[in-house]
């Protein structure tokens, strides 16, 4: 008899530890570091033409086509310099938001870091 008492104790032993070992899961993932400024021409307007233009090409708002893709940003409140990581734009694209799977992760980083510095139409 106490050979099996053991013996489950042994298995829950292992059972815990397991639970405790694989059960941590952060679901929160740091932003990419980039380096240098962002440009909304060639990094943020690319960024739209390859992958939002299809829906948000004027079918679907905000419309991101060039040339008035930053006034539209701007005009409608989709960007908060002010609190960045609360700006609609980027919201919308990092994890849990509705456009989440159309950003990369290198995107999402692009994103938050030219409204960081100041969302200039440059």
């Amino acid at each position: 008899m106490k050979s099996k008492h053991k013996i489950s104790l042994f298995n829950i032993s292992i059972i815990l530890l397991l639970f405790i070992t694989t059960g941590c899961y952060y679901d929160q993932v740091m932003p990419l570091e980039i380096e240098g400024d962002v440009s909304y021409s060639v990094d943020i307007q690319s960024f739209f033409d390859a992958k939002c233009i299809s829906c948000h090409g004027g079918n679907e708002a905000p419309n991101l086509t060039s040339p008035g893709s930053y006034t539209v940003l701007i005009s409608d409140n989709y960007i908060n310099t002010s609190d960045p990581a609360s700006s609609l734009l980027y919201v919308k694209i990092i994890a849990g938001g509705s456009m989440e799977g159309y950003a990369s992760d290198t995107e999402r980083a692009i994103t938050l870091k030219w409204i960081e510095q100041g969302a200039i139409e440059n």
